[in-house]
């Protein structure tokens, strides 16, 4: 049951005894079912109401709730805002209300534009990667190995070549990629496994929260790091990076960046998968323009380093000439 902005200023009210709506504010979410607003008490107080409309999106909320809490005790404490009160629903499930995050939604323009506020997004990323497994194993979340992990990348790119989707040159460079067995020795940790915009809010140049905790799991650091590496410019990822190895209180595993770019080129796999098995057209269009996109730059790079070892090869020549 979805409810409108002044349903979800009610049961703020129900839930955070003291608080008056005087307005609300509407916030993104990547959750259709997840009803949210933010609310502005009359003293000025701003709160985030979140009611799930679904039994789904109800389990999710609640797992959601359980990872930051369990979190509370981490140095990540400060970029997650604590619960004020719950509601019972009509129809079952709980809404809850949360204390408003910080600033504002995270922009991608943001991050392109300030070395401070990359720097930031670096450090938040380090905690959260050194969240000990005890404290995430203590919220429920789920424990993927390095195998099945690397299991499930394979058997996405094998769905899409099978649907006749993979040029040649994207088919080779993929399986390349999974058969480096270097590339997937990696040691599990803790990470949110769903960064986006909407999950992070901004304050002046510092990352302010962090919400949407219920993809969080035990697994490949890379998957925080592959939507950055496919969105931001070279130098600005770098100085991203260079934070976050410098707040890690151990070193990156060494092809950590190679392996976030491959999970980049994956997700390309996983949303034609999504677009195959809703059989939405939309979906599987924009998904074989990127793999397209993708074939394109490969060609490229094969023209380029053709040109390099004939120029390479001329210079020798020349030289041996004139010797």
């Amino acid at each position: 049951m979805h409810r409108n902005s002044y349903s979800l200023a009610a049961l703020a009210a129900a839930a955070v005894p003291g608080l008056v709506p005087a307005r609300t504010t509407p916030i993104a979410t990547p959750d259709e079912d997840l009803d949210v607003a933010g609310i502005i008490g009359e003293q000025g107080r701003r709160v985030l109401v979140q009611s799930p409309s679904t039994t789904a999106s109800g389990v999710r909320l609640e797992r959601d709730l359980k990872v930051a809490d369990a979190l509370s005790g981490t140095p990540l404490q400060g970029v997650i805002p604590p619960v004020l009160g719950f509601v019972k629903l009509s129809e079952g499930g709980r809404a809850t209300v949360t204390e408003a995050p910080v600033g504002r939604p995270l922009m991608l323009e943001d991050l392109q534009g300030s070395s401070e506020l990359a720097r930031s997004l670096g450090q938040v990323l380090a905690r959260i990667h050194t969240v000990p497994r005890y404290a995430a194993e203590s919220a429920g979340v789920e424990s993927f190995t390095p195998e099945v992990l690397h299991a499930e990348h394979r058997a996405r790119i094998l769905a899409a070549k099978a649907d006749g989707y993979l040029p040649a040159a994207v088919s080779q460079r993929w399986e390349t990629l999974l058969e480096d067995e270097e590339l997937w020795d990696i040691a599990p940790q803790f990470i949110h496994g769903d960064l986006s915009e909407e999950s992070l809010f901004v304050s002046g140049e510092s990352i302010s929260a962090v919400r949407d905790w219920s993809s969080s799991k035990v697994a490949d650091a890379a998957s925080d790091l592959a939507w950055l590496i496919s969105s931001l410019d070279p130098e600005r990822f770098d100085d991203l990076y260079s934070a976050y190895r410098d707040e890690l209180p151990t070193s990156t595993h060494p092809r950590l960046v190679e392996r976030a770019q491959a999970l980049g080129e994956f997700a390309v796999a996983e949303w034609l998968a999504h677009g195959v098995e809703t059989q939405d057209e939309t979906i599987i269009s924009d998904a074989r323009g990127m793999i397209a996109d993708l074939d394109a730059d490969l060609a490229q790079l094969a023209r380029d380093e053709a040109e390099r070892a004939y120029d390479e090869m001329a210079a020798r020549e020349a030289h041996e000439d004139r010797a």
